[in-house]
């Protein structure tokens, strides 16, 4: 299969990083955690990459409308690192490559060229590299406090087998989601600053699952559900939903969630996502200068592309026009990218998706067939042991992390203390307060 190449860190490319403006001084204080620091350096990468990864333009005023959200986050996720380091958790550097590696993998690229993508952006892979490194010692640190705790009898997977059975007769969705804890104190500012992601997450080419993974311990991967395992309030949008949907902020007891829908099976029917399509696609080169001669025809080129009737027309447009052509197979839907399987998504057969620009090239996809679903295969008994464990492991993590909310000190710098990040004031006035609100 061939590599598709998107805009996957949904790059804006008048985007400019303002390093430059980044001051040296490592020793301003955004937060103090317990005992741990967050620096305003560190603060600072961590927007660059939120923003990014939002497709949001990288300005003052993006950066003050994240601050907030973002330095929440890095509370919580400087609270689970300190957890895992004092019980003495350590990660390989292979580990949390591996982890790097899956993540472009996802994304449809080869680590380098993720690297390349970052390096094109003025972000640091390192800021990501923090962030897996701090996942993953957390999860060990998890399973090394509960794990004589987790047992997955006989008995317990034989029954979830014949749950799983009778889950297979009803609609399932599977699900990541965003889950922002409510201020108590500010329900209006949470509320606010949850519409303001909700806008940004409900873009084509934003990758959901990457922006949930920086949006505090609660938020990512949900999984299959069916209906009577979703929250009340979400079922009910769920439900009505186009795979590749994201629900408007839905407040759920103490938190606001953002769902996204990645797939959906019909009673007794396999995932959405499991359709086999083939799909061409047609890379056109572009000039080093972009004349008005060059793009009236680039412009007709896309224009013959379109008009093209069927996957064979396609590809011969495109080879008159010195493009590179290629096609892939009746494969899943699932094995493409994520943000491409939404742009596939709303074209038919003999339909063209694109163009979508990719630093020096465009290219332009045509579905050419497409096969109905098969039905689901029954899990093997190995895998619901594995599925209850990391079920398990899940709970006690999060019963343990509100623990740890509960009793954390957090000193914060006022935010009408600190002057623009672009000038010299250093901080001095901070605010004591608990920990942020433990998510449900």
């Amino acid at each position: 299969m061939f590599a598709f190449i998107l805009i996957v860190f949904f790059l804006n490319f008048s985007f400019c990083p303002a390093y430059s403006n980044v001051k040296s001084d490592q020793a301003l204080i955004a937060a103090v955690v317990n005992q741990h620091a967050i620096t305003e350096r560190e603060l600072e990468l961590r927007l660059d990459f939120a923003i990014a990864t939002l497709n949001m333009p990288n300005t003052k005023e993006s950066k003050d409308a994240m601050r907030h959200q973002v330095l929440q986050n890095l509370i919580v996720e400087k609270l689970q690192e300190s957890s895992a380091k004092e019980a003495e958790i350590k990660i390989s550097e292979k580990e949390i490559s591996k982890s790097l590696e899956n993540v472009a993998q996802e994304n449809g690229m080869t680590i380098e060229q993720m690297k390349e993508r970052f390096k094109s952006m003025g972000i640091k892979i390192d800021t990501l590299r923090s962030r897996m490194s701090a996942q993953l010692s957390w999860a060990r640190f998890i399973r090394a406090l509960f794990g004589n705790q987790v047992r997955v009898t006989d008995s317990d997977v034989e029954k979830e087998l014949e749950k799983v059975k009778r889950t297979l007769e009803t609609d399932q969705y599977e699900l990541v989601e965003i889950v922002l804890p409510i201020d108590e104190k500010n329900r209006a500012k949470s509320k606010q600053d949850a519409d303001r992601l909700y806008a940004q997450v409900n873009q084509p080419m934003t990758n959901f699952r990457l922006v949930a993974q920086q949006f505090g311990a609660q938020s990512g991967y949900v999984g299959w559900r069916a209906v009577r395992q979703i929250d009340d309030e979400v079922a009910k949008i769920i439900q009505n939903l186009k795979v590749g949907d994201v629900t408007r902020p839905v407040e759920t007891q103490n938190a606001h969630k953002i769902v996204k829908l990645l797939d959906k099976k019909l009673a007794g029917q396999g995932s959405y996502r499991s359709r086999k399509i083939s799909v061409a696609k047609v890379g056109i080169q572009l000039p080093e200068d972009m004349n008005e001669e060059n793009v009236m025809v680039l412009e007709a080129i896309v224009t013959h592309l379109k008009a093209a009737k069927n996957c064979k027309d396609f590809q011969r447009v495109g080879n008159d026009a010195n493009g590179h052509t290629e096609v892939v197979e009746k494969q899943p839907m699932a094995n493409f990218p994520e943000p491409l399987q939404v742009v596939l998504d709303k074209v038919g057969v003999n339909q063209v998706a694109g163009p979508l620009q990719n630093e020096r090239d465009i290219s332009l996809y045509m579905v050419c067939s497409v096969e109905n679903p098969e039905k689901d295969l029954v899990p093997t008994k190995a895998e619901i042991k594995e599925g209850l464990e990391q079920r398990e492991f899940a709970r006690q993590a999060g019963r343990l992390l509100n623990k740890i909310m509960a009793t954390a000190r957090i000193a914060i710098t006022h935010e009408d203390s600190r002057e623009n990040r672009f000038g010299t004031k250093k901080v001095e006035s901070v605010e004591s307060v608990p920990a942020p609100s433990p998510a449900p």
